[in-house]
């Protein structure tokens, strides 16, 4: 259970910068979208994020960028389309997550740097929000390796002391009752955020499958 609960206080760190840069008015997916989508494709690649990143400043290396895209990646085709990319902003409280599917592009045509669509402070918000994306993958990507080292690991067994309903899948209620149930503490949002990056299909539980995609490295295991 250590590794679920460190996945929780990720996720609470991803959803606390997310909703940072939500408040920051002159933030939107449209012209954040553009940053990367130059030439109006309707998807991006991790080069394309890559060389997006770097023309704002920020240098992840290409395992950090791969993570990233295989996280927000649903169809699987390794490329972001502008769903799968918002996905990556969209806060887990429905008010942030409207809020920020409601706001519209600036109109504003980059000068100097892609981001000078938005002011100054939203740029170092923005440039913080995708430094804490990659902090987060690589620190799960971290628990994932550090589980399948251990001698006694084992994915269904992990699984099945999830399901406490015994139903083949399991929900935010169950990983909320497992986890508190060892003296830690997580709201309902939490829980749902941490199940989130299990739930690749949006439906609200996960199920073997899902839960093994997740668990097991998606980076060559590391020494």
């Amino acid at each position: 259970m250590n590794g679920l609960r460190d996945i929780i206080s990720l996720e609470r760190e991803l959803e606390s910068t997310k909703v940072a840069v939500t408040n920051k008015p002159d933030f939107n997916l449209h012209d954040a979208f553009r940053i990367f989508d130059v030439d109006y494709r309707g998807f991006i690649s991790a080069s394309d994020v890559r060389e997006g990143l770097s023309a704002i400043g920020v240098f992840p290396t290409s395992d950090e960028v791969d993570l990233l895209i295989k996280r927000y990646d649903a169809n699987k085709d390794l490329r972001l389309s502008f769903a799968e990319f918002s996905d990556a902003f969209l806060s887990s409280d429905s008010y942030y997550s409207h809020m920020l599917n409601r706001r519209p592009s600036n109109h504003k045509h980059p000068i100097y740097r892609r981001d000078d669509c938005f002011y100054a402070d939203t740029q170092v918000e923005f440039r913080n929000m995708w430094r804490v994306h990659f902090k987060v993958e690589a620190a799960a990507e971290g628990v994932r390796q550090r589980l399948q080292r251990m001698p006694g690991f084992n994915v269904y067994e992990a699984f099945n002391s999830l399901d406490l309903d015994d139903n083949g899948r399991v929900n935010a209620d169950e990983i909320k009752r497992i986890i508190e149930a060892r003296g830690f503490y997580v709201s309902h949002k939490e829980a749902e955020s941490a199940l989130n990056k299990f739930d690749s299909h949006k439906l609200g539980s996960v199920s073997y499958t899902d839960f093994r995609e997740e668990i097991m490295p998606k980076s060559p295991v590391r020494h």
